[in-house]
């Protein structure tokens, strides 16, 4: 029989360039959709209304993300959108102090053949290092609940 090999093994060991500990002041910002309720018919012929968001556009290039990418939310008079775990519009890796504010562009649109009409345009603000804030809006015909959080990370 052969011998039985040990390994020792170190608690202060860690791979190259792996981050343990959370240095920094790195914070991930995450807005996503509750609920979504629509009033009043948006088309005037009488249709359903075909909804998307577009969210964010700052930063470097300053892109608005649409969502859905492709295709919209129909809903009809009266009808309410809820996501099972909440659908996620936007998120992204913040640096700042804690406690400071960032700024988040939110559009609903409508869309028809020609022109796409905006609903509601609006600026989510959010404090970094808060837990998940809720927070609802009504304009023409549209109510929408959001979940708006910004969690200190290590990455």
């Amino acid at each position: 029989m052969g011998r039985k090999r040990t390994v020792r093994t170190y608690k202060d060991t860690s791979a190259k360039g792996d981050r343990t500990a959370i240095e920094g002041n790195r914070f991930f910002i995450k807005v996503e959709l509750v609920s979504l309720k629509c009033e009043k018919k948006a088309d005037a012929i009488g249709l359903t209304s075909e909804l998307y968001f577009k969210v964010g556009g700052k930063g470097l290039f300053k892109l608005d993300h649409r969502t859905p990418v492709n295709g919209t939310i129909h809903l009809d008079m009266n009808e309410v959108f809820k996501p099972t775990d909440g659908l996620t519009l936007f998120c992204d890796f913040v640096e700042s102090e804690k406690g400071g504010t960032y700024e988040i562009p939110f559009k609903i649109y409508d869309q028809d053949v020609g022109k796409d009409d905006k609903l509601l345009s609006t600026e989510l603000s959010v404090s970094s290092g808060q837990g998940t804030e809720f927070v609802a809006f009504q304009e023409k015909g549209i109510k929408v609940k959001v979940g708006i959080s910004a969690n200190r990370t290590r990455y």
